[in-house]
């Protein structure tokens, strides 16, 4: 039996609990460990609820303070490099760091000691983020002949860059982001998993019909192309039996609750906080939503048998009407989501497609 841990600042999306419920079908240990509380009222396995973390009001409006006059403007630039790579912008930032893991080391080590994690046999980083900016822990863990993962969403290298000492050390990387398979030498893809078992089709429709779009809060519209997206919506209000649900800023059951209630879902059409789709569109396929989204070439190369109906800033108008005329069409992009769903992201299929990584990856896992 392995032993796994998976480190994250945040739960953002349930995935760590599904990683964790895939290991143990296994046979092997799984915990997880986050830094901070999830904003989305995901479930923690074990949370440090450590200071000076980005959820933290005070560090947000340093960040914002300290990056005012920077040529960067964080976390909306693109970084150079192959992979990008993060480095102090300035001295103090530096140094911010350095005092920070000196002031969290005690909590961490005694977090360490009490679970026993020194003796975990494979390290995931989500996002790239061991528990210190340095790389201490997975350095001690790789010296220890552990193996290290790391998993990358897309803006933490987009926007921040890999932690030098963490990509010299890493066995495998992985993301869902297909735009980041360009940004890393070594960097493999990997499918959400998603618990598609907890979804049903919905079977009615309303009158009129709702069409629904949703993002994390006003910083992420610009991602999403959002405005746009809500202003087209409200244009067909004019001219169609439709209205339109925008939920942002919810807490996850809450953003689930109002989606269960669409008709037609709209992910994104800018591209610009990742290609293609993400947890959002897993949800409402689940839910027998046709779901619309924006899927460049790269992406329809990519994923060949996507269910999703392509949209851009420029054709969004003209396929929601075709959507909002056709019930028979409707109907069918719901089959195909569903299938799809069930096809790609459901938890074996994806721990089948992470083990097979694992193997080629040279990391070997003791038989259950």
């Amino acid at each position: 039996m392995a032993k796994i841990l998976y480190i994250s600042p945040e739960h953002v999306s349930g995935n760590l609990t599904l990683f964790q419920k895939g290991h143990r079908a296994r046979g092997h240990e799984c915990r997880y460990v986050t830094f901070f509380p999830s904003s989305s009222n995901f479930p923690e396995d074990i949370c440090l609820n450590l200071p000076l973390m980005p959820d933290s009001h005070f560090i947000r409006t340093i960040r914002k303070i300290a990056y005012r006059d920077s040529t960067v403007k964080f976390g909306k630039q693109d970084l150079a490099g192959y992979p990008p790579l993060w480095r102090p912008e300035t001295a103090a930032e530096a140094m911010f760091f350095v005092l920070r893991d000196k002031l969290l080391s005690a909590k961490i080590e005694r977090v360490i000691r009490h679970y026993g994690f020194n003796h975990y046999n494979l390290i995931h980083l989500d996002q790239g983020l061991d528990f210190y900016r340095n790389a201490r822990f997975v350095k001690r863990m790789k010296s220890n002949e552990a193996y290290v993962t790391c998993f990358y969403h897309g803006n933490d290298m987009r926007n921040r860059g890999v932690i030098p000492e963490v990509d010299a050390i890493s066995d495998l990387n992985l993301t869902s982001e297909l735009d980041l398979l360009s940004k890393h030498p070594k960097i493999k893809y990997l499918h959400l998993p998603f618990d598609v078992e907890a979804y049903s089709p919905k079977n009615h429709e309303n009158d009129p019909l709702v069409i629904g779009h949703a993002c994390r809060g006003p910083d992420n519209r610009h991602h999403k192309g959002s405005d746009q997206i809500v202003s087209i919506v409200k244009s067909l209000e004019i001219d169609f039996p439709v209205k339109l649900d925008f939920v942002e800023g919810v807490p996850n059951a809450e953003c689930l609750r109002r989606k269960s209630g669409w008709d037609i879902a709209v992910d994104q059409i800018a591209d610009q906080g990742g290609w293609g789709y993400g947890m959002n569109s897993l949800e409402t396929l689940s839910m027998g939503i046709p779901t619309c989204t924006r899927m460049n070439a790269e992406c329809e190369g990519f994923f060949s048998d996507h269910p999703f109906v392509n949209v851009d800033e420029n054709n969004l108008r003209a396929k929601l009407i075709e959507l909002i005329q056709s019930r028979e069409y409707r109907q069918k992009k719901a089959e195909e989501g569903c299938h799809w769903v069930m096809k790609r992201h459901s938890l074996d299929s994806v721990m089948n497609e992470l083990y097979a990584h694992y193997s080629a990856a040279g990391i070997t896992l003791e038989s259950p």
